[in-house]
């Protein structure tokens, strides 16, 4: 499997990579408007479907306690002339997180597991070396990607069977070392997925698989959902596509079926959807409204320590979108691209899943989505409401100045990612950032003496921390970068 596609399972792209995305959809909505009506939306989706040449895609939608939409579009594959429906089955790739997430909340809230429990303190021999023991590695951390973990290696991505969750840990036998000190960066690791599901199954003494279908899949409703392969449940999925849209590609058995294996229907999901937005739905027994809204906010990084609000929480990203507050995660099922987002402002949400490789046709369809998700809700994105700028004095402005370099990489020795540098300069007393890509700087507005937002942006979306290491570092809630000299 193609490792460029694999760097990606994840549905966490570098941020800088997201903000284009998102450019690149509001360039295409534009000329295509949305609808607000749930039923003028399907219509545009349709349209979307015709003009990419997708094969298959399926869709959920749910809005003030009711689902107002499930379906599919298209074929189960090019040789393949069934349906797809909402009871269609794709896979989610690392939409699972949010689930695995949900599955500690569930835990936490019997009292089974704590978020800030050392994961050695349930897992005493679990491949973990810490160089910072003063700061042991939570199961927060893991969650929220800031443990300090690189990602997997090209083998275990790429791994051909079906493993229990001891044995997936066994592959790379070696001890894995931090790479930074726990709760320093948000850094993108699907292993920490793996780490967690192990430790919910030494707490319930149980098979995490059949575990997680009956105390999380069953229990919200979702009968036609699962983690583990069966020959049946491959023949039973829509097929999966290469970018091509006609390369199959095949079943990929995530080698931590915790971060990436769920196997699921848009009928199935509108239910999950139901969790966040519907308060009547929602099942005490299952998790608390409580839980949930912990799940929605970061608070293990430097960034997150410091009161910005927007990051990875526990398995849900956290952004704004013209203005308001959107909540989900996406993901990469290999052959698959899905995303679910939710408003809590509107009450509404949405699933959508393609089978292919593209991430710019499932843009297309999110984008619109999106825009459904803040329609109608009051306008956020005026330049008079903007937050005036912070009183900072110039002193403290000029100790930000300087070259900083992207760290806290998730693939730093394979020679596919490379690290990202920018500039923090002075001009005229305002501060200016300029990443060595783009051409010109944009100049950033203190919030507080810590949080910065980008001049045309209504929120903090930076902030910069001096580490109990003593080094300066400037994270988004995506990206970390350290000062390594001053101009």
């Amino acid at each position: 499997m193609a490792m460029a596609r694999k760097n990606l399972c994840t549905g966490s792209l570098p941020w800088r990579h997201y903000m284009f995305w998102v450019l690149s959809v509001c360039a295409f909505l534009v000329t295509n408007p949305v609808a607000a009506e749930p039923d003028q939306l399907l219509l545009q989706l349709e349209r979307v479907k015709r003009q990419t040449g997708i094969g298959a895609v399926s869709y959920a939608m749910v809005e003030n306690n009711q689902i107002v939409a499930t379906g599919g579009m298209g074929q189960y594959g090019v040789d393949d002339a069934r349906p797809v429906t909402a009871t269609s089955l794709f896979r989610v790739g690392s939409i699972t997180k949010t689930f695995t997430a949900l599955a500690v909340m569930h835990l936490v809230e019997q009292g089974e597991l704590h978020l800030d429990q050392p994961v050695k303190t349930v897992v005493p021999d679990l491949p973990l070396h810490n160089s910072w023991p003063e700061t042991p590695v939570t199961l927060a951390m893991l969650l929220e990607h800031t443990a300090g973990l690189q990602d997997l290696t090209r083998e275990e991505f790429d791994y051909p069977d079906p493993l229990s969750l001891q044995a997936a840990l066994d592959i790379k036998s070696e001890a894995r070392q931090l790479q930074w000190p726990p709760g320093y960066h948000y850094g993108y690791s699907n292993l920490g997925a793996g780490y967690v599901g192990r430790a919910i199954e030494t707490v319930t003494r149980e098979d995490y698989d059949s575990w997680f279908e009956r105390e999380i899949l069953t229990a919200i409703g979702m009968h036609d959902s699962q983690l583990h392969w069966t020959e049946e449940v491959e023949r039973s999925l829509v097929t999966g596509y290469d970018a091509d849209l006609k390369t199959e590609i095949p079943y990929w058995h995530t080698l931590f079926r915790p971060f990436g294996g769920l196997n699921t229907t848009a009928a199935d999901m509108a239910k999950f959807l139901l969790l966040f937005t519907a308060e009547p739905y929602l099942r005490e027994d299952i998790v608390s409204r409580s839980a949930l809204k912990r799940m929605e906010v970061a608070e293990t990084s430097l960034a997150a320590k410091a009161g910005l609000q927007i990051g990875y929480g526990l398995g849900i990203r956290n952004t704004w979108f013209n203005g308001h507050r959107i909540y989900g995660h996406g993901g990469d099922g290999d052959g698959y691209l899905a995303e679910f987002a939710y408003s809590k402002e509107s009450r509404r949400a949405y699933f959508v899943v393609i089978n292919a490789f593209r991430h710019d046709i499932l843009d297309q369809f999110t984008g619109r989505m999106n825009h459904w998700l803040i329609e109608g809700l009051p306008e956020n994105v005026n330049p008079a409401i903007r937050p005036a700028a912070s009183p900072v004095s110039r002193k403290t402005l000029s100790a930000l100045v300087g070259e900083y370099r992207e760290v806290a990489l998730r693939f730093p020795l394979r020679g596919d990612a490379t690290a990202e540098m920018l500039r923090i300069r002075i001009a005229g007393g305002e501060l200016f950032r300029c990443f060595s890509h783009a051409r010109k700087c944009t100049k950033i507005v203190p919030v507080t003496g810590v949080l910065f937002r980008a001049e045309d942006e209504l929120h903090a979306s930076m902030a910069f921390i001096k580490a109990p290491d003593g080094n300066l570092h400037l994270q988004t809630g995506f990206d970390s970068y350290q000062k390594i000299r001053e101009n």
